[in-house]
């Protein structure tokens, strides 16, 4: 225990370290404190591309087309896979406000999925989040809230694309201590729920519709102008539906460094100790690290390097498992050959360590993917591309479902 500490202790001051070397001298890193699930990725300060100014009011519209095109494995199926032609794409808008007393964020999307032959697989779904910081002296108290409703894969275990709603309500207070230095505590309340979808003859909503409750306690401070560090404690609750043997408690302990766009090198590292308690005393308790990282470094201009890392554990679809591990790797590199025009190569790997229940024998699974695009970029850093993409996934155990996929898509990220 003393090890895992002192390992804690030192990638935290590996962190600051970081954080003293690689920024520069302009805007701070934003964070929206005591975020909950959906509303995490709210933005904290106004949308500097694609606004259209209404009074205090920006409103950025956009459009993402994730992929048109070509899907040679539209099932993830081992034997006789089916291919198709699919749409798949996005229409939002984001709105930002700062009043007197008050700053507001928002955001409303709606996914849509169209599969030519396969009608069955088409889908329209929508997202509502949003956010109100109240600013009042240095107490800043704070709510949230959304809701999600969409067809997709929920992760790389599940191949079914399922009807899957996420509610979210979460609240708290933050207080100033210094012009760079804020204390928070937050809860929020969490529902996923499954509807009509089954993975290898299990019902998803039996075996993974549940509730968390989540209540945290933290600090964030201003290194830089450009990086922040935030360390926070999490206590939450599980709690499913139809099988009580599921729940858990979870502890944990996190570290957050974030670095603005402005830095050399831009993103974020989140380091976690967790403590993960489940009520079945058949299966193993799990005290380890988690990590969630993505940073961006371009180079001299004409090329730019993004590295996404993150270890976590995950709910298994199969009660028998209980729970896996995930670790996942994504590595784009991209680069400028004239004018906008610029050619992406990229690469990903994850691993699924499974056998943390009693007599389940320990086993990995893995998926693997690569690909290339050719890409024009637009204003307002959008851009659009033709992408190539190939991947597969292989289990030791279970052969049903091994698969392999190939997709040529166009992809188009739009800013109005």
């Amino acid at each position: 225990m003393m090890v895992r500490d002192s390992g804690f202790i030192h990638v935290c001051r590996v962190l600051i370290c970081m954080s003293l070397c690689i920024a520069g001298p302009r805007l701070a890193a934003a964070q929206n404190v005591g975020a909950g699930p959906l509303t995490e990725t709210l933005a904290a300060t106004e949308p500097t591309s694609g606004v259209f100014n209404w009074g205090p009011v920006k409103l950025a519209p956009g459009l993402v087309v994730e992929e048109l095109g070509w899907d040679s494995n539209v099932f993830d199926e081992h034997d006789n896979p089916k291919e198709d032609y699919v749409f798949r794409g996005t229409p939002d808008v984001s709105v930002f406000s700062v009043v007197r007393f008050a700053k507001l964020s928002l955001y409303a999307g709606s996914e849509l999925a169209y599969y030519r032959t396969y009608t069955n697989e088409r889908s329209v779904g929508h997202e509502y989040r949003g956010r109100v910081d109240f600013l009042i002296s240095r107490m800043h108290p704070f709510f949230g809230g959304g809701e999600t409703r969409s067809r997709t894969r929920p992760n790389g275990e599940i191949d079914t694309r399922a009807d899957r709603n996420q509610q979210e309500l979460s609240g708290g207070f933050a207080f100033d201590l210094g012009p760079n230095q804020l204390v928070y505590a937050a809860a929020s309340r969490y529902r996923s729920k499954f509807f009509n979808a089954v993975e290898e003859g299990v019902e998803l909503s039996t075996a993974l519709n549940h509730d968390s409750n989540t209540y945290s306690l933290g600090v964030k401070t201003d290194l830089t102008p450009l990086t922040s560090l935030t360390v926070y404690a999490a206590y939450q609750e599980d709690r499913f539906e139809a099988l009580a043997l599921r729940n858990s408690d979870n502890r944990a302990l996190t570290a957050e460094l974030r670095i603005g766009a402005e830095a050399l090198v831009s993103g974020n590292i989140a380091v976690t100790y967790r403590d993960f308690k489940p009520v079945d005393p058949l299966v193993e308790r799990y005290r380890g690290m988690a990590v969630q990282a993505g940073v961006t470094y371009p180079f001299l201009e004409v090329g730019r390097l993004s590295l996404s890392v993150n270890r976590d554990l995950q709910y298994s679809f199969d009660a028998t498992e209980a729970y896996y591990v995930e670790t996942s790797g994504n590595l784009a590199y991209t680069h400028r050959l004239f004018g906008e025009v610029d050619v992406q190569v990229r690469g990903s790997k994850s691993i699924f360590d499974y056998g943390y229940r009693e007599g389940i024998p320990a086993r990995r699974d893995s998926l693997d993917a690569a690909g290339a695009s050719v890409g024009y970029n637009l204003r307002n850093r959008t851009r659009v591309a033709v992408n190539y993409e190939v991947s597969r996934r292989r289990s030791p155990v279970f052969v049903e479902r091994n698969y392999d996929r190939t997709r040529i898509f166009l992809s188009w990220a739009y800013a109005f």
